[in-house]
């Protein structure tokens, strides 16, 4: 599914770890212009409240349990009908669940907005090997860097605060793995309840740039916006 120029549209992004989808939303935003709503943000400010669901929620988390679809739902739903993006909104990591991608269906029609268009980035276990095993995030503020394609202009310390670089304990080869076979077990009753039609895959093994390039063209066919990669 293509949207054209004049429609506001609503998109989500899938790919397993390493696969450049926060590097790839962020691009998107903001050479349309459009917010990132991101779950895991909400979830965070939830918790950080005084309230019997954010003391809910922090319980959830400190236990590495999964926060329930009604709660993830109830985020969302907040934010959106609170500032409604018209022109447009990009969603980072919702719907995870066949039972959120429905609420999300009744929520978008409710608001107005289109039925979300599903970008999943595709990248060979080769290049998500090679780009987490080269990914750094600075132990102070978490900024990350890749040492092939990131580096620090400061070498091992990150140069917007000095911070040692570190390499996650989940950058490694076996934990990479086991998370791409989670990946895909999860996101396959997802791609199913979209179908197809709704589903555009992206050959992400490419040059980022190359790939944002597809993507803004896939989004808004024949936009003259600026494709910001900087």
């Amino acid at each position: 599914m293509l949207l054209n120029s004049e429609t506001a549209p609503v998109v989500l992004f899938m790919g397993a770890p390493g696969s450049g989808k926060g590097t790839q939303s962020g691009w998107l935003a903001a050479s349309l212009g459009i917010p990132v709503v991101a779950t895991g943000e909400l979830l965070r400010a939830e918790a950080s409240r005084n309230t019997s669901e954010g003391f809910r929620i922090r319980q959830l988390q400190a236990e590495g349990a999964l926060v329930d679809d009604k709660t993830v739902c109830g985020v969302v739903e907040s934010r959106l009908r609170r500032n409604t993006p018209r022109r447009g909104v990009i969603l980072d990591g919702f719907p995870r669940t066949v039972r959120q991608a429905e609420f999300l269906d009744q929520l978008l029609d409710d608001l107005g907005l289109p039925r979300p268009l599903l970008l999943h980035l595709d990248v060979s276990t080769t290049g998500i090997l090679r780009r987490l095993a080269g990914r750094r995030q600075c132990a102070v503020c978490g900024s990350v860097y890749n040492l092939r394609s990131k580096p620090s202009l400061k070498g091992s310390r990150c140069q917007k605060d000095g911070g040692a670089l570190v390499q996650r304990d989940d950058d490694t080869e076996g934990v990479i793995l086991h998370r791409m076979a989670e990946f895909e077990s999860s996101t396959a009753p997802i791609l199913a309840y979209y179908g197809p039609s709704a589903v555009l895959r992206i050959d992400a093994d490419r040059d980022a740039a190359v790939v944002a390039a597809d993507i803004l063209h896939a989004v808004a066919p024949g936009t003259a916006y600026h494709l910001a990669v900087a």
